[in-house]
């Protein structure tokens, strides 16, 4: 049950989430791969901690994707990281922008809110 609501959130590229969904659970990842990775890399060497490493760079490319997707870019855009200097910054820039008020072909605007109360003063 845990697994397949993380599954989604950490570890695939689909759907968008917020610049706020996208720096917490970048540190999440980051936080508990190092510690696992740690651990592992004392218990199993230097494949422990890889191993750990690889896990943390698929959730943030998913992440970031996810990210992009908030803005109107797919995540092939990532790929841009790989060019010296230009690249990380650039990427950077776009996944720190303000993401689109409407829905977009990647799904629903995830910062609208629809669980407010809302009431009718009119009449």
């Amino acid at each position: 049950m845990l697994l397949s609501t993380l599954a989604p959130a950490f570890f695939l590229s689909r759907g968008r989430i917020t610049r706020s969904e996208w720096l917490t659970r970048i540190i999440i990842a980051a936080l508990v791969c190092a510690a696992f990775g740690s651990l592992a890399g004392s218990w199993f060497g230097e494949i422990g901690a890889a191993v750990f490493a690889i896990v943390f760079l698929w959730s943030a490319v998913a992440l970031s994707t996810q990210r992009l997707h908030d803005i109107g870019r797919r995540g092939w855009s990532l790929l841009t990281a790989i060019v010296p200097v230009f690249g990380p910054i650039w990427v950077l820039i776009h996944v720190l922008r303000r993401g689109v008020d409407h829905e977009n072909r990647f799904g629903p605007d995830p910062a609208t809110r629809s669980d407010y109360l809302k009431v009718n003063i009119g009449g």
